[in-house]
């Protein structure tokens, strides 16, 4: 039972990537904006934690001296 009870779930979760898959190919002009902007969002995600770690660097390095 619960050998047939996986392979269903197989088969749903299949069915839910193909589903996705159809879905974004139908769609892809928007997908491709979509995943412009995500990754200008994440761009600037970085920069933000990069100047964080900078200043955070920066300050550590200053109150070891002082």
């Amino acid at each position: 039972m619960q050998d047939m009870m996986e392979k269903l779930l197989l088969v749903a979760a299949g069915a839910a990537v193909g589903a996705l898959g159809y879905l974004a190919w139908q769609n892809r002009d928007e997908l491709h904006a979509l995943l412009d902007k995500a990754l200008d969002k994440g761009q600037e995600l970085v920069k933000e934690q990069v100047r964080d770690f900078e200043e955070q660097t920066s300050q550590a390095a200053q109150s070891k001296e002082g």
